[in-house]
């Protein structure tokens, strides 16, 4: 994946956060595509996908699999939110199961958009949050998944290169008071 498709995928998820005016974890997925005139609905998947994202009639629909958990869903959902907001629907073929290193550049910025709006490194860095059980905790997400944030969020501890954007600052602002209720 390019830096810069990374960086977009992050500094929308940040924007997101900061319009939506979001100051607790875990994020409430379903209420932001409410506000955003989004649509989930549960299906079942005739193939191994987790969930899908269409426009139908102008108006943008996330399907998530009846057949996953509900942390898989609220991932799967966010996925397919950054799908939308990054504008791939309608321009690529896009799937959705667990993530792998072969996946497309487009694949991999939804699972970044998700990953980031669900587990924001800021938050989890305001918190002490590093293993995947605390990830897990916090933001309401699979083990599988909080495991993915948990080895990025050591890489991110090593480099100790947090808040240097402006818009990461606005959401560590944001989420201030949720910080220091929940710090470990």
């Amino acid at each position: 994946m390019r830096f810069i498709d990374y960086q977009n995928a992050r500094d929308a998820t940040w924007k997101l956060l900061i319009d939506q005016n979001i100051k607790k974890l875990p994020i409430q997925i379903g209420r932001i595509c409410k506000t955003l005139g989004i649509t989930i609905k549960l299906y079942v998947p005739a193939d191994e996908n987790d969930g899908k994202s269409l426009i139908v009639e102008n108006a943008p629909i996330i399907m998530v699999s009846s057949k996953i958990q509900l942390p898989r869903q609220r991932f799967t959902a966010a996925h397919e939110l950054g799908h939308i907001l990054l504008g791939h629907v309608g321009k690529y073929k896009l799937v959705n199961r667990e993530p792998s290193q072969n996946d497309s550049p487009i694949e991999q910025a939804a699972n970044v958009f998700a990953s980031r709006l669900l587990a924001p490194a800021c938050v989890l860095w305001g918190c002490g949050a590093k293993t995947s059980e605390q990830i897990a905790a916090l933001c309401g997400i699979s083990h599988k998944a909080a495991q993915f944030r948990a080895d990025r969020m050591e890489v991110l501890y090593k480099r100790n290169k947090f808040l240097s954007s402006p818009l990461e600052r606005e959401v560590y602002r944001q989420f201030a008071a949720y910080i220091e209720e929940n710090k470990l």
